[in-house]
């Protein structure tokens, strides 16, 4: 394993990564709050965009999902063996979820944990917001 954690340089949080053939990443809807009229609700997608620099040896890196209010952990997801050995190369890389359970409105954490030490930490709001009303009837003599 490295001596030393790598430095964030860039975290986003987004529905979908996707890198091209060419090595180029493309981050989809980058959000910081989740909005829903009723909780628990269902996040269909859910992506998280890293890039890491000073990066020079072998890493094991956890990305959590995180209700901090209960202490637990909602999803996860894992690198393991990630070897870079040039660290003034930055490291990229994208991981997609199938989703998330948000099970309450509040403040949840995601953690980046390399070699078991805490990288990086972020949050996402979900927020309860009024349905909207519904859209007028009309009469169909328009």
């Amino acid at each position: 394993m490295s001596g030393s954690n790598p430095k964030v340089k860039a975290f986003l949080i987004c529905d979908q990564v996707i890198r091209s053939t060419d090595g180029k990443y493309s981050i989809i809807g980058v959000f910081r709050r989740v909005h829903a009229p009723s909780f628990p609700v269902f996040h269909a997608r859910f992506g998280v965009y890293l890039m890491l620099g000073e990066m020079n040896g072998e890493y094991n890196f956890t990305i959590e999902f995180t209700d901090p209010t209960e202490g637990q952990v909602l999803a996860k997801a894992e690198l393991r063996g990630v070897k870079h050995a040039k660290p003034l190369e930055d490291f990229e890389t994208g991981i997609n979820l199938p989703g998330l359970q948000f099970t309450k409105e509040g403040t949840y954490e995601v953690h980046v944990i390399c070699n078991g030490d805490l990288l990086h930490v972020d949050t996402l709001q979900a927020i309860k917001v009024e349905s909207p009303p519904p859209p007028p009837k009309t009469s169909g003599m328009e």
